[in-house]
Protein backbone atom coordinates (compact mmCIF):
# COMPACT_ATOMS: atom_id res chain seq x y z
CA UNK A 1 0.00 0.00 0.00
CA UNK A 2 1.28 3.36 -0.43
CA UNK A 3 4.09 4.91 1.50
CA UNK A 4 4.54 1.18 3.01
CA UNK A 5 6.68 -0.68 0.65
CA UNK A 6 4.10 -1.86 -1.82
CA UNK A 7 3.40 -1.45 -5.10
CA UNK A 8 2.54 2.35 -3.97
CA UNK A 9 5.91 3.16 -2.81
CA UNK A 10 5.61 6.90 -2.99
CA UNK A 11 1.87 7.84 -3.70
CA UNK A 12 -0.98 6.36 -2.85
CA UNK A 13 -3.45 6.14 -6.92
CA UNK A 14 -8.21 7.83 -14.17
CA UNK A 15 -9.31 9.74 -14.53
CA UNK A 16 -12.18 7.38 -14.13
CA UNK A 17 -10.83 4.78 -12.18
CA UNK A 18 -12.39 6.00 -8.43
CA UNK A 19 -15.48 7.06 -11.12
CA UNK A 20 -14.90 10.47 -11.15
CA UNK A 21 -17.57 11.11 -14.27
CA UNK A 22 -20.10 9.09 -15.57
CA UNK A 23 -19.19 5.92 -17.92
CA UNK A 24 -19.97 6.32 -21.12
CA UNK A 25 -22.18 4.67 -23.12
CA UNK A 26 -22.81 1.11 -21.34
CA UNK A 27 -19.61 -0.07 -20.17
CA UNK A 28 -19.34 -3.07 -22.38
CA UNK A 29 -15.86 -2.93 -22.66
CA UNK A 30 -13.47 -2.90 -19.45
CA UNK A 31 -9.60 -1.77 -19.09
CA UNK A 32 -6.98 -1.96 -16.02
CA UNK A 33 -3.67 -0.48 -15.87
CA UNK A 34 -1.50 -3.14 -14.91
CA UNK A 35 0.64 -1.03 -12.50
CA UNK A 36 3.46 -4.33 -11.73
CA UNK A 37 3.93 -5.15 -14.70
CA UNK A 38 3.86 -1.86 -17.32
CA UNK A 39 1.21 -3.46 -19.38
CA UNK A 40 -2.89 -2.00 -19.79
CA UNK A 41 -5.32 -5.01 -20.03
CA UNK A 42 -8.72 -4.63 -22.39
CA UNK A 43 -12.22 -6.63 -21.29
CA UNK A 44 -15.39 -7.23 -22.84
CA UNK A 45 -18.47 -6.93 -20.23
CA UNK A 46 -21.06 -8.52 -20.39
CA UNK A 47 -24.04 -5.91 -19.15
CA UNK A 48 -26.55 -8.15 -18.26
CA UNK A 49 -24.20 -10.66 -15.62
CA UNK A 50 -21.48 -7.97 -15.32
CA UNK A 51 -18.59 -10.86 -16.16
CA UNK A 52 -15.59 -9.36 -17.26
CA UNK A 53 -13.52 -11.53 -20.06
CA UNK A 54 -10.09 -10.64 -20.28
CA UNK A 55 -9.24 -10.09 -24.09
CA UNK A 56 -5.40 -9.27 -24.11
CA UNK A 57 -3.17 -7.04 -22.44
CA UNK A 58 -0.80 -4.33 -24.05
CA UNK A 59 2.26 -2.73 -23.32
CA UNK A 60 2.04 0.46 -21.68
CA UNK A 61 5.73 1.89 -20.85
CA UNK A 62 8.07 0.73 -17.95
CA UNK A 63 6.85 -1.42 -14.83
CA UNK A 64 5.53 -0.09 -12.48
CA UNK A 65 4.01 3.19 -13.48
CA UNK A 66 0.99 2.93 -15.54
CA UNK A 67 -2.03 4.12 -13.34
CA UNK A 68 -4.43 6.47 -14.23
CA UNK A 69 -6.20 5.94 -17.67
CA UNK A 70 -9.16 6.96 -19.05
CA UNK A 71 -11.74 7.67 -22.35
CA UNK A 72 -12.08 9.87 -24.89
CA UNK A 73 -15.48 10.88 -25.40
CA UNK A 74 -17.35 7.85 -27.82
CA UNK A 75 -14.48 5.77 -26.09
CA UNK A 76 -12.74 5.65 -29.70
CA UNK A 77 -9.23 6.67 -27.63
CA UNK A 78 -7.48 5.26 -24.56
CA UNK A 79 -5.09 7.12 -23.12
CA UNK A 80 -2.52 5.90 -19.65
CA UNK A 81 -0.34 7.83 -17.54
CA UNK A 82 2.87 5.82 -16.97
CA UNK A 83 3.88 7.47 -13.74
CA UNK A 84 7.91 5.62 -13.68
CA UNK A 85 8.70 6.87 -17.52
CA UNK A 86 7.13 10.29 -17.41
CA UNK A 87 4.94 9.35 -20.71
CA UNK A 88 1.26 8.79 -21.92
CA UNK A 89 0.28 6.51 -23.93
CA UNK A 90 -2.43 6.69 -26.72
CA UNK A 91 -4.52 3.89 -28.39
CA UNK A 92 -7.39 3.54 -30.54
CA UNK A 93 -9.84 1.02 -29.29
CA UNK A 94 -11.80 -1.65 -31.12
CA UNK A 95 -15.66 -0.81 -30.40
CA UNK A 96 -16.24 -4.47 -30.72
CA UNK A 97 -13.42 -6.39 -28.88
CA UNK A 98 -11.28 -4.11 -26.63
CA UNK A 99 -8.30 -4.85 -28.54
CA UNK A 100 -6.11 -1.69 -27.95
CA UNK A 101 -3.63 -0.46 -31.06
CA UNK A 102 -1.43 2.48 -30.15
CA UNK A 103 -1.58 5.34 -32.13
CA UNK A 104 1.23 6.52 -34.93
CA UNK A 105 2.39 8.40 -32.01
CA UNK A 106 2.33 5.74 -29.00
CA UNK A 107 3.18 8.49 -26.13
CA UNK A 108 3.71 11.51 -25.15
CA UNK A 109 6.33 12.80 -22.90
CA UNK A 110 4.43 14.72 -19.99
CA UNK A 111 7.59 16.24 -18.92
CA UNK A 112 11.04 14.97 -17.33
CA UNK A 113 10.57 14.00 -13.48
CA UNK A 114 6.48 14.90 -13.72
CA UNK A 115 5.19 11.25 -13.18
CA UNK A 116 1.85 11.45 -14.31
CA UNK A 117 -0.29 10.07 -12.12
CA UNK A 118 -4.36 10.46 -12.81
CA UNK A 119 -6.11 11.64 -15.94
CA UNK A 120 -9.25 13.53 -16.56
CA UNK A 121 -11.24 14.04 -19.87
CA UNK A 122 -13.48 16.53 -20.48
CA UNK A 123 -17.13 15.13 -21.13
CA UNK A 124 -16.95 16.84 -24.84
CA UNK A 125 -13.38 14.55 -24.96
CA UNK A 126 -11.81 17.61 -26.11
CA UNK A 127 -9.35 18.27 -23.33
CA UNK A 128 -7.34 15.66 -21.19
CA UNK A 129 -5.77 16.92 -17.57
CA UNK A 130 -2.99 15.02 -15.84
CA UNK A 131 -1.86 15.55 -12.36
CA UNK A 132 2.07 15.67 -11.82
CA UNK A 133 2.56 13.84 -8.97
CA UNK A 134 6.42 14.85 -8.66
CA UNK A 135 7.02 18.45 -9.95
CA UNK A 136 3.56 19.52 -8.61
CA UNK A 137 1.67 20.28 -11.45
CA UNK A 138 -1.83 19.82 -13.73
CA UNK A 139 -1.06 19.99 -17.29
CA UNK A 140 -3.58 20.25 -20.28
CA UNK A 141 -3.57 18.79 -23.69
CA UNK A 142 -6.05 19.30 -26.64
CA UNK A 143 -7.38 15.96 -27.70
CA UNK A 144 -7.34 15.52 -31.82
CA UNK A 145 -10.75 14.16 -32.00
CA UNK A 146 -10.19 12.61 -35.37
CA UNK A 147 -7.08 11.20 -34.90
CA UNK A 148 -6.92 10.62 -30.80
CA UNK A 149 -3.59 12.51 -30.81
CA UNK A 150 -2.98 14.96 -27.77
CA UNK A 151 -0.81 18.46 -28.39
CA UNK A 152 0.01 19.52 -24.95
CA UNK A 153 -0.92 22.90 -23.91
CA UNK A 154 2.24 25.48 -22.87
CA UNK A 155 0.17 26.79 -19.82
CA UNK A 156 -0.28 24.57 -16.95
CA UNK A 157 -0.76 24.66 -13.49
CA UNK A 158 2.51 25.08 -11.29
CA UNK A 159 3.54 25.07 -7.33
CA UNK A 160 1.58 22.01 -6.44
CA UNK A 161 3.27 19.69 -4.13
CA UNK A 162 1.86 16.51 -4.77
CA UNK A 163 -1.36 16.47 -7.03
CA UNK A 164 -3.07 12.90 -7.17
CA UNK A 165 -6.76 12.56 -8.05
CA UNK A 166 -8.37 14.72 -10.60
CA UNK A 167 -12.08 14.89 -11.48
CA UNK A 168 -13.72 17.37 -13.96
CA UNK A 169 -17.52 18.51 -13.70
CA UNK A 170 -20.51 17.24 -15.74
CA UNK A 171 -20.59 20.65 -17.59
CA UNK A 172 -16.78 20.58 -18.60
CA UNK A 173 -16.73 23.83 -16.52
CA UNK A 174 -14.83 22.66 -13.31
CA UNK A 175 -11.69 20.45 -12.34
CA UNK A 176 -11.03 19.48 -9.15
CA UNK A 177 -7.50 18.38 -8.18
CA UNK A 178 -6.45 16.88 -4.49
CA UNK A 179 -2.99 17.66 -3.58
CA UNK A 180 -2.02 14.49 -1.62
CA UNK A 181 0.69 16.32 0.34
CA UNK A 182 -0.85 19.69 0.81
CA UNK A 183 -4.19 17.63 2.05
CA UNK A 184 -5.61 20.51 -0.38
CA UNK A 185 -8.45 19.76 -2.62
CA UNK A 186 -8.52 22.77 -5.12
CA UNK A 187 -11.05 23.75 -7.72
CA UNK A 188 -9.93 25.41 -11.04
CA UNK A 189 -12.18 26.60 -13.89
CA UNK A 190 -11.82 25.98 -17.30
CA UNK A 191 -11.54 27.46 -20.44
CA UNK A 192 -13.35 26.12 -22.91
CA UNK A 193 -11.52 26.95 -25.99
CA UNK A 194 -7.91 26.39 -24.53
CA UNK A 195 -8.56 24.28 -21.80
CA UNK A 196 -6.16 26.06 -19.61
CA UNK A 197 -7.12 26.16 -16.07
CA UNK A 198 -7.51 28.95 -13.18
CA UNK A 199 -7.61 28.58 -9.96
CA UNK A 200 -10.81 29.51 -8.55
CA UNK A 201 -10.13 28.27 -4.23
CA UNK A 202 -8.90 25.28 -2.44
CA UNK A 203 -9.98 23.83 0.74
CA UNK A 204 -8.68 21.17 3.34
CA UNK A 205 -9.91 18.14 3.22
CA UNK A 206 -10.65 17.39 6.50
CA UNK A 207 -11.61 20.81 7.84
CA UNK A 208 -7.75 21.65 8.78
CA UNK A 209 -4.52 20.59 8.17
CA UNK A 210 -3.13 17.29 8.26
CA UNK A 211 -5.21 15.40 5.57
CA UNK A 212 -4.23 13.12 2.47
CA UNK A 213 -6.73 13.45 -0.28
CA UNK A 214 -6.59 11.15 -2.82
CA UNK A 215 -9.78 9.93 -5.28
CA UNK A 216 -12.99 12.27 -6.16
CA UNK A 217 -15.92 11.31 -6.83
CA UNK A 218 -19.28 13.64 -8.16
CA UNK A 219 -22.46 14.14 -7.07
CA UNK A 220 -24.63 13.85 -9.79
CA UNK A 221 -26.59 16.90 -8.84
CA UNK A 222 -23.16 18.72 -8.74
CA UNK A 223 -23.40 20.42 -5.37
CA UNK A 224 -20.42 18.03 -3.55
CA UNK A 225 -17.62 16.12 -4.47
CA UNK A 226 -16.67 13.07 -2.32
CA UNK A 227 -12.73 12.40 -1.19
CA UNK A 228 -11.33 9.58 0.19
CA UNK A 229 -8.48 10.34 2.74
CA UNK A 230 -5.89 7.72 3.16
CA UNK A 231 -3.96 8.95 6.11
CA UNK A 232 -6.66 9.83 8.14
CA UNK A 233 -8.99 6.66 6.75
CA UNK A 234 -12.04 8.94 6.36
CA UNK A 235 -14.73 10.06 3.46
CA UNK A 236 -14.45 14.00 2.81
CA UNK A 237 -17.56 15.40 2.29
CA UNK A 238 -17.30 18.98 0.24
CA UNK A 239 -19.62 21.44 -0.91
CA UNK A 240 -19.76 23.14 -4.58
CA UNK A 241 -20.85 26.29 -5.53
CA UNK A 242 -20.70 27.54 -8.96
CA UNK A 243 -16.89 25.37 -8.58
CA UNK A 244 -15.70 27.27 -5.16
CA UNK A 245 -15.04 24.25 -2.33
CA UNK A 246 -16.20 24.58 0.95
CA UNK A 247 -15.73 21.71 3.72
CA UNK A 248 -18.72 19.65 4.87
CA UNK A 249 -18.03 16.93 6.63
CA UNK A 250 -16.41 13.58 7.11
CA UNK A 251 -17.61 9.92 7.62
CA UNK A 252 -16.93 8.35 9.63
CA UNK A 253 -16.54 10.69 12.32
CA UNK A 254 -13.26 9.19 13.67
CA UNK A 255 -9.98 8.10 11.97
CA UNK A 256 -9.58 4.68 11.02
CA UNK A 257 -6.74 2.37 9.73
CA UNK A 258 -9.16 1.85 6.47
CA UNK A 259 -7.17 3.87 4.00
CA UNK A 260 -9.62 4.50 1.25
CA UNK A 261 -8.43 5.26 -2.16
CA UNK A 262 -10.62 4.21 -4.93
CA UNK A 263 -14.09 5.89 -4.89
CA UNK A 264 -17.61 5.14 -7.06
CA UNK A 265 -20.60 6.45 -6.73
CA UNK A 266 -23.96 4.29 -7.45
CA UNK A 267 -27.52 4.67 -7.17
CA UNK A 268 -29.06 1.49 -6.58
CA UNK A 269 -32.09 0.55 -7.96
CA UNK A 270 -35.50 1.12 -4.91
CA UNK A 271 -32.86 1.16 -2.21
CA UNK A 272 -30.70 4.55 -2.21
CA UNK A 273 -27.51 6.14 -3.25
CA UNK A 274 -24.25 5.18 -1.99
CA UNK A 275 -20.72 5.64 -1.92
CA UNK A 276 -18.08 3.02 -2.83
CA UNK A 277 -14.49 3.08 -1.49
CA UNK A 278 -11.46 0.52 -1.87
CA UNK A 279 -9.77 0.34 1.98
CA UNK A 280 -6.54 -0.55 1.45
CA UNK A 281 -5.59 -0.80 4.77
CA UNK A 282 -7.56 -3.80 5.69
CA UNK A 283 -8.25 -5.19 2.53
CA UNK A 284 -12.06 -4.47 2.72
CA UNK A 285 -14.44 -1.98 1.29
CA UNK A 286 -16.82 0.81 2.64
CA UNK A 287 -20.36 1.07 1.61
CA UNK A 288 -21.46 4.93 3.12
CA UNK A 289 -25.69 5.19 1.85
CA UNK A 290 -26.50 8.56 1.05
CA UNK A 291 -29.41 9.62 3.13
CA UNK A 292 -29.54 12.85 0.83
CA UNK A 293 -26.89 14.84 -1.00
CA UNK A 294 -23.75 15.32 0.18
CA UNK A 295 -24.64 13.23 3.67
CA UNK A 296 -23.53 9.84 4.44
CA UNK A 297 -24.31 7.79 6.91
CA UNK A 298 -21.52 5.41 9.39
CA UNK A 299 -19.82 3.16 6.60
CA UNK A 300 -20.81 -0.68 6.60
CA UNK A 301 -17.75 -2.74 5.53
CA UNK A 302 -17.53 -5.23 3.31
CA UNK A 303 -15.76 -7.58 1.06
CA UNK A 304 -14.39 -9.04 4.20
CA UNK A 305 -13.67 -12.95 3.51
CA UNK A 306 -13.61 -11.77 -0.80
CA UNK A 307 -10.13 -12.28 -1.43
CA UNK A 308 -9.66 -8.54 -2.02
CA UNK A 309 -5.81 -7.93 -1.64
CA UNK A 310 -4.37 -4.43 -1.52
CA UNK A 311 -8.19 -3.24 -3.49
CA UNK A 312 -7.19 -0.14 -4.95
CA UNK A 313 -9.28 1.32 -8.26
CA UNK A 314 -12.94 1.36 -8.32
CA UNK A 315 -15.97 1.44 -10.59
CA UNK A 316 -20.05 1.18 -10.79
CA UNK A 317 -21.17 0.32 -14.22
CA UNK A 318 -23.99 2.33 -15.70
CA UNK A 319 -26.83 0.54 -15.42
CA UNK A 320 -25.77 0.76 -11.25
CA UNK A 321 -25.42 -2.72 -11.24
CA UNK A 322 -22.09 -4.12 -10.79
CA UNK A 323 -19.01 -2.59 -8.69
CA UNK A 324 -15.55 -3.17 -9.39
CA UNK A 325 -12.37 -2.99 -7.85
CA UNK A 326 -9.01 -3.72 -8.56
CA UNK A 327 -6.36 -5.90 -5.83
CA UNK A 328 -2.64 -4.65 -6.56
CA UNK A 329 -1.94 -7.95 -4.45
CA UNK A 330 -3.85 -10.54 -6.01
CA UNK A 331 -3.51 -9.36 -9.90
CA UNK A 332 -7.18 -9.30 -9.91
CA UNK A 333 -10.36 -7.41 -10.59
CA UNK A 334 -13.53 -8.24 -8.00
CA UNK A 335 -16.72 -7.77 -9.05
CA UNK A 336 -19.71 -7.11 -6.68
CA UNK A 337 -23.53 -6.99 -7.53
CA UNK A 338 -25.66 -3.74 -6.45
CA UNK A 339 -29.09 -6.37 -5.98
CA UNK A 340 -31.12 -4.47 -3.61
CA UNK A 341 -31.06 -7.97 -1.80
CA UNK A 342 -27.73 -7.51 -1.13
CA UNK A 343 -28.51 -4.25 1.43
CA UNK A 344 -27.98 -3.14 3.66
CA UNK A 345 -25.11 -5.48 4.27
CA UNK A 346 -23.18 -3.81 1.22
CA UNK A 347 -22.71 -5.28 -2.37
CA UNK A 348 -22.73 -9.59 -2.79
CA UNK A 349 -19.15 -10.97 -3.76
CA UNK A 350 -19.62 -12.23 -7.27
CA UNK A 351 -16.31 -13.28 -8.53
CA UNK A 352 -12.88 -12.13 -9.07
CA UNK A 353 -11.19 -12.27 -12.89
CA UNK A 354 -6.92 -11.83 -13.58
CA UNK A 355 -5.65 -9.32 -15.32
CA UNK A 356 -2.61 -11.26 -16.81
CA UNK A 357 -1.30 -14.29 -17.02
CA UNK A 358 0.93 -13.96 -14.91
CA UNK A 359 -1.07 -14.42 -11.23
CA UNK A 360 -0.35 -10.99 -8.72
CA UNK A 361 2.66 -9.96 -10.84
CA UNK A 362 0.52 -7.35 -12.78
CA UNK A 363 -0.16 -5.45 -9.49
CA UNK A 364 -3.61 -3.68 -11.19
CA UNK A 365 -4.50 -0.21 -10.31
CA UNK A 366 -6.61 1.89 -12.41
CA UNK A 367 -10.62 0.56 -13.47
CA UNK A 368 -12.75 2.15 -16.25
CA UNK A 369 -15.04 0.95 -17.96
CA UNK A 370 -16.69 2.07 -21.88
CA UNK A 371 -18.66 1.88 -24.72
Amino acid sequence: SCNTGGFLTEVGGGSQSPTPTPTPGTGALGFVSNFADGKVASFTRNTTTGVLKRRGTIAAGMKKGPKGLAVSSGASFLYVANNADDNIYEYSVNQTNGTLTPLTTPSISNGGGSAPDEIAVNPAGTFLFVTGFKDGTVTTYAIDTSTGQLTQNKTKVTGLMKPFGIAVDSTGAFAFVADKMAGLVYSYSINNTSGVLSKINSVFDLGGPGGSPGFIALDPGGAFIYVTDQNAGQLAVLGVSAGTLSFSSLAPSGTSSRMPLGIGYAAVNTVANFIFTANQGTATMWSFQLTGPGIPMTPVEFGISDSLNLPTGVVVDPQNLFLYTTNQGAGTVSQFSLSPTCFPTGPCFVRSVATDTNGNASGPFGIILAN
